[in-house]
């Protein structure tokens, strides 16, 4: 089975939409800022996709682009947008080159992350509060509920505080049995064979081969990469595509439902300032 991620945004679009819907009636004009130095790959393709969502949900979102930036401009510009009363919400594209991530995304109020990223959203996810989630992580659940699992051997393969650890607290909330993989991990194509639901997040285009998946597998495949002119995922697509049980195509599996589910976030941080 393959995935449709696309069907899974567009169900929840007309969802957001009709929220968005009733907040603009009430005077006010919802607002984003994505922040996106560098020119890595993957944030340009993600960040373009949020833009599109963004306008069909009747969202402004505004696109800062830069080459590069110092940690103490970058500092200033979140501070001006996070004490601005017509932005509702703020977003830095990862990776962010020369500055560490964690040291500036706590500048962000927790109701304007819309990525949450920053320690208060975060902590609260460890304690079963998921009012804003990483996007990346509750797309890969909603893919899940989507198709109607709701436990099983789960085995990550990522530990990245984007991917890997908040979604193996989702899960575990959610009674998943959890496994994290990385590259210290011995044995890990035992791991995954043996796992109902393997999720792939780690940056090299193919890595999942046939020597890691079973027939019973759901590929859950989280890695967007270029490869000879076209987008790709970590999963070696063609060949395992027909032999696992499912899996998620790249594009058009779990990029779509992220793009989708920040402004699910967008959304609930909005209702938060609106009720003050």
């Amino acid at each position: 089975m393959i995935i449709d991620g696309v069907k899974i945004s567009e169900t929840k679009m007309e969802r957001l939409k009709n929220e968005i819907e009733k907040i603009k009636n009430t005077g006010i004009n919802p607002k984003m800022k994505i922040i996106l130095i560098g020119n890595d790959y993957g944030s340009v393709v993600y960040s373009k996709a949020k833009m599109r969502r963004g306008s069909k949900l009747g969202i402004d979102v505004d696109l800062d682009r830069y080459d590069s930036i110092s940690r103490e401009d970058l500092i200033k510009l979140l501070k001006r947008y996070s004490q601005s009363d017509d932005i509702h919400g703020i977003m830095i594209e990862t990776p962010v080159p020369g500055i560490n991530y964690y040291d500036v995304v706590n500048e962000i109020p927790f109701y304007k992350d819309v990525d949450g990223m920053t320690s208060y959203n975060l902590g609260n996810l460890y304690l079963k509060n998921e009012f804003i989630a990483p996007a990346t992580a509750r797309a890969v659940v909603d893919i899940l509920d989507y198709i109607n699992i709701k436990s099983g051997n789960v085995a990550i393969i990522n530990r990245s505080p984007v991917v890997g650890r908040p979604l193996s607290m989702m899960l575990l909330n959610r009674d998943f049995t959890v496994t994290v993989c990385h590259s210290r991990t011995v044995n890990i194509n035992e791991i995954t064979r043996s796992s109902d639901i393997v999720v792939v997040a780690v940056g090299k285009p193919n890595f999942l081969d046939r020597s890691y998946v079973s027939d019973k597998n759901i590929i859950i495949d989280v890695g967007i990469n270029y490869l000879n002119g076209k987008t790709c995922g970590d999963a070696d697509y063609e060949n395992i595509k027909d032999y696992v049980n499912a899996i998620t195509p790249v594009p058009g599996g779990v990029g779509p439902v992220t793009a989708t589910d920040i402004f699910e976030n967008f959304i609930n941080g909005l209702k938060y300032q609106i009720k003050g």
